[in-house]
């Protein structure tokens, strides 16, 4: 039998160096041989560039079975194999879908998020990645920079398909939340989710959802906190492949955190089998949404990620189905504006369709001279393409309010939008319009903002509705369902309960809440402006309130 690596590599695929040795050495070939016939390999035996292996162990092909599926699968074999935390980054990147942010790729790569002696650091991981061209960098102006990967190892999902995912993600973070706060898993206000400005890194990693925790068993020194930690996919089964980022970050934490504990859940549509089971060896939680939120729920997530991938088809024709969304979801939603907002951007589509002979949701635009890309929440579309609209949603708690900022990130996504259009030939005529919806009130700011802007676009105007307009659309077009779940779940605020009941009553006088006095009365942090024509809500004290007990 030939002992050369150029046949073995022909007969067996791409291997990395130490399996070629070991078989060699089960066929009588002495260790010392085996090391130098691999060392000696030239010509069309080529190693991969890029150590991914641990050790540095090489990864060898031959030169025609380069980016080949035998090369992928057997490279993906070898780093499974191995341990590889490559490997299991890959996996969880397949999992996540095929865009992956930079803030998530901090999550699922296992990498420190400080450099440790011994350990792969978040960025060196990422350099490593880039330079053996397994991802790839890329640029959104909605999500900011993140990674696919190469073509050899991706799962494509359309764009509509990872938005979906990707609400839907956040969805079940706030909903796990708010379920860790009604048990006092974590302190109530010290649980952070994914786009949270305060989420830190928790020992040595990143999670999509972290928190102190002062429960007894999680406190192994004093008065010292342990810590919940989750990472939540929203769709999917996943398998015992790429759940090991995860029982990797969780063995990895326990030993470079000794003085805390942490409970580690992972949260997913479904597991596998064996996923379950080496979950639970490694003393994880993996939980589903059904399991967290129970069947209702859980089935209404479900629902939205396929409404969402579906969503004109379902905005045009099934407002019952989008009302039912609202009605079985808000249960879980807490203060995050996740849910809120892709449920206003639903209604809202399916308002516009009424207006409009066709419209699609959830499409991404992409200047082909920058390459930057932008999401277009609503498109719609009269007869022969003579009129386009693209309506930005900004679904917001009753009383809430967009901000200056929010408004300027908006029209610096016109250009991108504006640009895309330029370039399709479908819409070379088409008289372009961009309108910012919202379930909430501007700021003032944000409205001189607006008026100056729209003043000055001629070619591509602008426009704005807030949460009264788009309401009156509602009722305007008799869409009574929609109407009241518009007015119930984005525009009636409690506190407006509280008001009138009090002039009913006789305790004041009849008071109208401005937006300003909302938003200090739901964000008491920020500095209140106090002046004469202000109402404030004031209530008498009840007679004998002074009185000794």
């Amino acid at each position: 039998m030939t002992h050369d690596v150029a046949s073995f590599l022909k007969e067996h695929g791409p291997s990395r160096a130490g399996a070629i040795a070991e078989a060699w050495i089960k066929q009588g070939v002495a260790p010392a041989t085996a090391r130098q016939r691999m060392s000696r390999a030239r010509g069309d035996v080529k190693r991969f560039p890029v150590s991914l292996l641990p050790k540095r162990e090489a990864f060898l092909y031959l030169q025609g079975q380069r980016n080949h599926d035998i090369f992928w699968a057997n490279l993906m074999r070898d780093l499974r194999a191995t341990g590889s935390v490559y490997g299991t980054t890959i996996y969880a990147m397949r999992a996540r879908g095929d865009f992956v942010s930079e803030a998530d790729f901090r999550v699922i790569c296992g990498g420190y998020a400080y450099p440790q002696r011994g350990q792969v650091t978040v960025d060196a991981l990422t350099k490593t990645l880039v330079a053996a061209d397994i991802i790839k960098r890329v640029n959104t102006d909605d999500r900011g920079d993140g990674f696919v990967l190469c073509p050899g190892l991706r799962q494509p999902m359309n764009e509509r398909d990872e938005r979906a995912r990707y609400v839907a993600e956040g969805v079940v973070l706030d909903g796990l939340r708010e379920w860790a706060r009604k048990l006092g898993l974590a302190g109530f206000n010290s649980i952070a989710i994914r786009g949270d400005p305060h989420l830190k890194a928790i020992g040595p990693f990143f999670y999509d959802l972290a928190g102190p925790s002062y429960l007894l068993p999680l406190q192994r020194v004093t008065n010292k906190p342990g810590f919940l930690v989750a990472d939540v996919f929203a769709e999917g089964t996943m398998t015992l492949d790429q759940i090991q980022y995860f029982i990797r970050k969780a063995r990895m934490a326990r030993s470079a955190m000794p003085e805390a504990a942490v409970l580690s859940i992972l949260v997913a549509e479904r597991f596998t089998g064996e996923a379950l089971t080496a979950g639970h060896r490694a003393g994880i939680i993996l939980a589903t949404p059904r399991d967290l939120f129970g069947q209702r729920v859980g089935a209404a997530i479900t629902s939205l990620v396929e409404t969402l991938k579906n969503a004109a088809a379902y905005a045009a024709y099934s407002p019952d189905r989008l009302v039912r969304l609202v009605n079985d979801l808000t249960e879980i939603e807490g203060r995050s504006l996740n849910l809120r907002g892709v449920l206003f951007e639903l209604l809202a589509a399916y308002l516009a369709r009424r207006q409009f002979a066709s419209i699609d949701v959830g499409q991404t635009a992409r200047d082909p001279d920058t390459g930057k890309t932008a999401d277009i929440d609503i498109q719609c579309f009269s007869n022969k393409m003579s009129d386009v609209l693209a309506i930005e949603c900004k679904g917001k708690e009753p009383g809430g309010i967009v901000s200056l900022e929010e408004v300027e990130t908006w029209l610096r996504k016109t250009a991108t939008m504006r640009a895309h259009y330029a370039y399709d030939p479908r819409f070379r005529e088409s008289k372009i319009r961009f309108e910012l919806w919202t379930s909430g009130t501007f700021h003032p700011d944000a409205l001189a903002k607006l008026e100056k802007e729209k003043a000055l676009r001629i070619k591509a105007p602008i426009g704005w509705k807030n949460g009264q307009a788009v309401l009156a659309l509602a009722r305007e077009d008799k869409e009574k369902s929609v109407a009241d779940t518009l007015y119930q779940h984005f525009i009636h605020h409690p506190l407006s309960e509280v008001a009138t009941v009090a002039a009913t009553t006789g305790l004041v006088a009849p008071l109208t809440f401005d937006p300003f006095s909302l938003d200090e009365l739901l964000n008491p942090s920020k500095p209140k402006t106090v002046s004469p024509e202000r109402p404030v809500l004031a209530l008498p004290a009840p007679a004998g309130a002074g009185d000794a007990l």
